[in-house]
């Protein structure tokens, strides 16, 4: 898509833009929310209401916009954004909106930072969150710690239910092979016993 495509001389205004996405696997593997952030661009056409593209970044459109794109990740490294992955503060239920936004100030955007934040990175945030520093961490590697305990839980319990599955599936099949076998031996005269062989 080239600038010409959206009517010439009409520069798109065009913004580069992180989006937290859900991991699926990770999070059913770790048993809470896994997000990681993905790199997305929002084309509009000045004047065109209904023409806005937003969608996943790809190399065409890095090349096609390279000062908004170089001016984006500056930005990205400016605020500490470049590799962030893990469970958002958000999807904490220790934190209020406001505290989480606070953390953000200091950097701090999922559990996993904060539980293995250092005892320095730590100092910086004071009591945001209502409780000693050491506490907090606690808290977070605690919350991580029973994630991952109920997602072992979870994928056992789902391997216990499709055993089961099959187990009743087997069942059904031998009833209905024992229904047939007897329903056969019953069509047919009974099997006479040689009186001579039995008795030696």
């Amino acid at each position: 898509m080239l600038d010409s495509d959206f009517g010439g001389s009409i520069l798109p205004a065009v913004r580069f833009y992180s989006k937290e996405m859900l991991h699926e696997f990770k999070t059913q593997q770790e048993g809470r929310p896994i997000y990681y952030m993905a790199d997305f661009v929002r084309i509009e056409i000045p004047g065109n209401q209904f023409t806005i593209i937003d969608t996943f970044a790809n190399d065409t459109h890095k090349k096609q916009y390279p000062t908004q794109w170089a001016h984006y990740q500056n930005e990205k490294r400016d605020m500490g954004e470049d590799d962030i992955s893990g469970t958002l503060l958000r999807d904490w239920p220790l934190l209020t909106a406001a505290q989480t936004r606070e953390l953000k100030h200091y950097h701090f955007y999922t559990v996993e930072q904060c539980a293995n934040a250092s005892d320095e990175q730590l100092s910086k945030i004071g009591m945001i969150v209502g409780m000693g520093n050491h506490a907090f961490r606690d808290r977070a590697r605690n919350y991580l710690a029973r994630a991952k305990d109920s997602a072992i839980v979870d994928a056992q319990a789902d391997e216990l239910r499709k055993r089961d599955t099959e187990i009743e599936a087997l069942k059904q099949q031998m009833s209905e092979l024992m229904n047939k076998g007897d329903a056969s031996r019953r069509g047919k005269p009974p099997k006479m016993v040689d009186e001579a062989v039995t008795e030696s």
